[in-house]
């Protein structure tokens, strides 16, 4: 099966630091450093404050609509979104790696 590069959104709480502790491997998580700083590399664009949004929201080419609401809520609670491209042949990885705590998978974009 080859690879396909594949954009994301993800959710990571406290960013800067957590992005630190994982890609150093002072967290456990449930796959490998490797993986992690790979999506961090290749991140396209981020959000981190309700002011920047909507022209987040227009970068995923996502309805506004219908993920506004939600992801408001996540950056309010201290998390920032994150787009980025990642070439994988497991259709599933991502959502596997970020289904924790401190990364929440958010929506794979087509």
């Amino acid at each position: 099966m080859a690879k396909k590069n594949n954009k994301y959104v993800i959710a990571v709480k406290d960013f800067e630091n957590s992005a630190k502790i994982i890609t150093e491997g002072n967290k456990l998580m449930p796959k490998e450093v490797s993986a992690y700083k790979a999506i961090f590399d290749g991140v396209i664009a981020s959000c981190s404050d309700l002011d920047g949004l909507k022209k987040f929201i227009k970068k995923t080419k996502l309805s506004k609509k219908d993920c506004s609401h939600y992801w408001e809520g996540l950056i309010t609670l201290g998390f920032t979104l994150l787009l980025f491209a990642y070439d994988t042949e497991d259709e599933n990885f991502i959502e596997n790696a970020c289904d924790n705590e401190i990364v929440k998978f958010i929506s794979k974009i087509f």
